[in-house]
């Protein structure tokens, strides 16, 4: 997954409903936003976890300071999994991107090398944009105190999530 993210050249269009990611995760995507790429997070507006919510929630400004566009599906829980890399690569499976998806779950994802899939992909990932809302980082960087400081105490936890 970090190849796949560390080789796109144009693009990167992600969909997650639990985005916790490891350092070398954030770090791989924020360089990829910083180089050039647009690179487009869609996550749920509202998760199953509240915890899990706001330690994914707390990310997103250092995300978004790189570069990243950020949107929420807001018609109901969205679970797909998928990551299109340049209209060339689709990866399509059951790990989250979080800890525990990479490193504890017995997760697969598919890797498809083929334009049409790719294709495929992301005409369904910019469906699904319609029925999303786009985070506004300067509204976003004037949440209330003490949203931030339950999203910066739920990322303490989530190397367990």
């Amino acid at each position: 997954m970090l190849q796949a993210i560390y080789l796109a050249e144009k693009e990167l269009l992600i969909t997650t409903p639990y985005f916790i990611p490891g350092d070398s995760m954030l770090e791989a995507i924020s360089i990829a936003a910083l180089s050039g790429l647009k690179v487009k997070l869609l996550v749920p507006w509202k998760s199953d976890s509240r915890f899990v919510n706001a330690a994914a929630r707390s990310y997103y400004t250092d995300l978004m300071a790189a570069g990243v566009e950020i949107y929420q599906y807001r018609k109901g829980f969205i679970h797909s999994k998928t990551l299109v890399a340049d209209g060339m690569l689709s990866v399509i499976g059951s790990a989250n991107m979080d800890h525990r998806s990479f490193e504890l779950n017995f997760e697969v994802n598919a890797f498809v090398y083929d334009t049409e899939v790719a294709q495929h992909m992301r005409d369904l990932f910019f469906k699904d944009l319609e029925d999303a809302e786009r985070i506004d980082p300067e509204r976003w960087a004037n949440r209330r105190f003490y949203r931030v400081l339950f999203e910066k105490v739920a990322r303490l936890a989530s190397p367990l999530m």
